[in-house]
């Protein structure tokens, strides 16, 4: 228990304490206290720059494959801005064409059908000439025989004009009549229906064929046409109807010279022409198909 000397004493110590923190004075004096902002702390990472690291640069070669590498070569491996799309002309290959056979130059007349090489029927494929490509000679299925292979083979250039053999060498029944400016050579055909042909070649060096169309008792003998001269002849049957209705025959033979002579002949068809052995005339004639057909002949029998 506290006694009263104890409070006076306590109480008086209570009193000189408030005294000196002014808690009993009237007025206080406030202090005022400055709070000054700090910035918020950052923290900067130093980040080196990316440095361009030493690359090998690949040569390329002409087709485009890697090629070795050239040493001591920089690539700076920085990304770049790609340069703008250009238009680059596109080079057009031209494709040369191969070569096509040319048909005689015969001309569609009326009553005379297109030409059909001998010993082939109407609508028989010819190899090498159009479901075959042509093959050069000495590489030819077909290789001419007779007197046809001497002409062949001594000559190249004719072998070449014509091409490869595209039938063997067959024998026909033939005709032939002389002209002013020419000939003409009838053969037979040995195929099924038959297409004979006449061939009408002028001393021009030219020659047209044509499909034998005249028929016994069907077409005219002859026109009846009178010959400018003494010793010329008006020709008859099939000649007479290809030499009156083919375009351009009878102006470019004139008039027959001789009567018609039968005989016999061998023929062989290539594909770009024919070779034509007559017995009536000893030579053997050879047929280039163009337009104009040209030809010529040789004193070489089969």
């Amino acid at each position: 228990m506290f006694n009263i000397r104890s409070v006076i004493v306590i109480g008086l110590l209570l009193i000189f304490s408030l005294s000196a923190c002014d808690v009993l004075s009237g007025d206080p004096t406030v202090t005022p206290i400055f709070v000054t902002a700090t910035p918020a702390f950052i923290i900067v990472t130093n980040t080196p720059s990316p440095s361009p690291s030493p690359v090998l640069a690949p040569t390329i070669d002409r087709g485009g494959n890697n090629a070795t590498p050239i040493e001591g070569t920089n690539v700076n491996t920085e990304p770049t801005q790609p340069p703008p799309a250009t238009a680059t002309a596109t080079t057009l290959i031209t494709l040369t064409p191969t070569f096509t056979p040319t048909p005689t130059n015969t001309r569609s007349i009326e009553g005379v059908s297109a030409f059909q090489p001998v010993g082939i029927a109407p609508g028989d494929a010819i190899e090498g000439t159009v479901d075959s490509p042509f093959l050069p000679p000495g590489q030819c299925v077909t290789t001419p025989a007779g007197g046809f292979a001497t002409v062949y083979s001594n000559n190249p250039e004719l072998a070449s004009q014509l091409g490869c053999a595209t039938t063997s060498a067959t024998p026909v029944a033939s005709a032939y009549q002389s002209f002013e400016r020419g000939l003409m050579i009838w053969v037979s055909s040995q195929a099924s229906p038959p297409q004979s042909a006449i061939y009408a070649l002028s001393t021009a060096s030219s020659y047209q064929a044509f499909s034998d169309t005249w028929r016994e008792g069907v077409d005219p003998n002859s026109s009846g046409a009178q010959p400018p001269s003494p010793g010329l002849i008006e020709p008859i049957r099939g000649f007479g109807k290809v030499w009156r209705e083919g375009g351009g025959v009878q102006s470019s033979l004139g008039w027959a010279t001789s009567p018609e002579s039968g005989g016999s002949a061998t023929i062989q068809q290539f594909d770009r022409g024919t070779m034509i052995y007559l017995t009536q005339t000893g030579q053997t004639y050879i047929l280039i198909a163009g337009a104009p057909g040209t030809w010529s002949s040789v004193s070489i029998a089969y």
